[in-house]
């Protein structure tokens, strides 16, 4: 009797042969402009993604610096633009902060990216309110520090959340 597994397995064991590190650059370039197309990235979330994908250090650190010698992965323009959309989001400056130090800016990059003249934190925090409740809510203690509190907890600071709660309620009078 023949046996049928035995006679599969040499060709089981071919090995398919190592990339080359050309291979490697192209196919991480080819993933990073894919993954760049679909949305803005920072140059430390990129190379997270390279890195989950199986790269080699190496060949990471080529192309996210081929990516920022073409402009795709750009810093600045990636705070600057995540500040936008939190604020639009309804996020307070310290939420936004804090995702941004997540994703890999350090605190300069973070300053830089919060030097918008448009934004203002107070009338942010007073519109979010504004749309979320009414008014008489705010007559009663417990409902103003609900509500101070939920400020807080979307990354409003104190002074933000206070100034939104008191013009809300000086507002409706």
């Amino acid at each position: 009797m023949v046996d049928l597994c035995a006679a599969d397995e040499p060709s089981s064991q071919q090995a398919t042969p190592e990339p080359t590190l050309a291979e490697q650059l192209a196919s991480a370039r080819t993933f990073a402009m894919r993954s760049l197309a679909r949305r803005e990235s920072a140059e430390s979330e990129l190379a997270n993604r390279l890195r989950q994908q199986g790269y080699q250090a190496q060949v990471i650190d080529a192309v996210v610096e081929h990516c920022r010698s073409y402009n795709w992965v750009n810093d600045q323009r990636y705070g600057a633009m995540a500040v936008r959309a939190g604020a639009a989001k309804g996020h307070g400056p310290l939420k936004i902060r804090f995702d941004l130090r997540r994703k890999g800016l350090d605190d300069d990059q973070i300053d830089t990216a919060f030097e918008q003249p448009e934004l203002d934190w107070f009338e942010l925090a007073l519109q979010l309110l504004t749309r979320r409740t009414d008014a008489t809510e705010l007559a009663e203690f417990k409902l103003r520090m609900k509500w101070l509190n939920y400020l807080r907890r979307r990354g409003f600071t104190q002074e933000q959340a206070h100034y939104a709660v008191t013009t809300h309620q000086a507002n409706s009078r």
